[in-house]
């Protein structure tokens, strides 16, 4: 990953935070920064590299780890909804477009609709949609072959299979999936002061994402005290795909009866209080 500066003065300043993080990182002035990433503009003043971070594309990692649980004997079932949860005799049910399900323990990591579906079950799981915008360009030959975080524009560029994907902003949406045009265009105008080639280049895709966000920043993972048949795995903002792996252990350990791995006291679910009580 590479952190890319516009500014003298920023830069410094993020060389004081690397150095303070304890992760290994190289500090790169403009020479270095364009030696090893050509594809910055002349502009840049400086980077941060680390060399230990990696990427990859979220789409292939889902549907690798499902079919490998597929594989392990897993039933997906794809395109059924689920629309409802229900407590019968302590049990949770769930209510799909393709009948009820009731199995002896639901996992619930629905992402930014998890509160909506706790809800229905008795459970206060306040949740913001942080909505994330992307543009998939068309890949050409001069792309950044390492991710690029250009920090004051607030635009990151990643390398994938056959596109240049970039991203940005947080906007509080709740569940609104709608597409902002000047959001988009502003992430690829950010993008293009500090990367080559943006100007121009064919958009195969624009799409947003909601990211669950929770008041206090931190996941919400564990079983409610009232509802034991459930165990709960959502809140992690814009860490989903870097936490999932530590995510899937520790819920696994939950379902099967054993010690979490993990403390998991931070990310009660339980945790949170309604402001105004209910029915007040």
């Amino acid at each position: 990953m590479l952190d890319v500066y516009a500014r003298p003065e920023s830069l410094a300043a993020a060389v004081e935070e690397a150095e303070r993080s304890g992760l290994p990182f190289q500090a790169l002035d403009r020479e270095a920064a364009l030696t090893l990433e050509p594809a910055l503009a002349p502009a840049t003043a400086g980077a941060v590299y680390f060399p230990h971070e990696a990427h990859c594309d979220p789409l292939q990692f889902v549907q690798a780890v499902g079919q490998e649980a597929a594989r392990q004997g897993a039933d997906i079932r794809t395109g059924v909804e689920a629309r409802r949860l229900r407590l019968r005799a302590g049990r949770v049910l769930v209510e799909t477009t393709a009948g009820v399900l009731q199995p002896e323990t639901v996992v619930l990591a629905a992402g930014a609709w998890s509160g909506r579906l706790a809800a229905q079950v008795g459970l206060f799981l306040p949740l913001e949609g942080g909505k994330g915008y992307h543009l998939d360009l068309e890949q050409a030959a001069d792309d950044p072959r390492i991710p690029c975080w250009l920090e004051e524009s607030w635009a990151i560029a990643t390398p994938l299979p056959g596109r240049l994907r970039l991203s940005g902003t947080l906007e509080l949406a709740g569940l609104d999936l709608s597409i902002d045009p000047v959001r988009a265009q502003a992430i690829r105008r950010n993008a293009a002061s500090g990367l080559r080639g943006v100007d121009g280049r064919r958009t195969i895709d624009i799409w947003a994402g909601l990211r669950p966000c929770t008041p206090d920043g931190l996941p919400a993972i564990g079983r409610p005290e009232r509802v034991p048949g459930l165990v709960i795995a959502t809140g992690h903002a814009m860490k989903g795909l870097s936490l999932a792996p530590v995510t899937g252990v520790v819920v696994a350990e939950l379902i099967i009866g054993s010690r979490p791995s993990s403390d998991l006291a931070p990310f009660r679910p339980d945790r949170f209080r309604p402001l105004v009580p209910r029915g007040a």
